[in-house]
C-alpha cells in the first residue's frame, strides 16, 4: 500500500499550542507549514524545530490572518508546493 504525503498548516505556530502542534504533527511524518504573523519570532522557531531534526518537515511561511493578501499568499504557498491542504490547525 502506497501512503501520499499529508500536509498541514498550522497558524500561530511560534510558540505555545501552535509550536507543539507542528512538533506533534512533524513526528508523525506530516509537512507542516509553521505560520507566525512576525516573521522573525516564525524563523526562530523554524530554527528551533530545525535544531530537533524536522527540518525537512516543517517550512516556515509568514501569515497575518487579519489581512486577505497575507491569507491569498499562503493559499498560492501551498497550492504551488503541494497541490492539497490535508489539515488546518488554526490557534489563538
Amino acid at each position: 500500500m502506497i501512503c501520499s504525503e499529508r500536509y498541514a498548516v498550522v497558524t500561530g505556530a511560534n510558540k505555545g499550542i501552535g509550536f507543539e502542534t507542528v512538533k506533534e504533527l512533524a513526528s508523525n511524518g506530516v509537512k507542516v507549514v509553521l505560520t507566525a504573523r512576525d516573521e522573525k519570532k516564525g524563523h526562530e522557531a523554524f530554527e528551533r524545530l530545525k535544531e530537533c531534526g524536522f527540518s525537512d518537515l516543517v517550512i516556515f511561511h509568514q501569515l497575518d490572518v487579519t489581512e486577505s493578501a497575507s491569507i491569498s499568499s499562503l493559499v498560492e504557498f501551498v497550492k504551488t508546493n503541494f497541490g492539497k491542504l490535508d489539515i488546518l490547525v488554526r490557534t489563538c
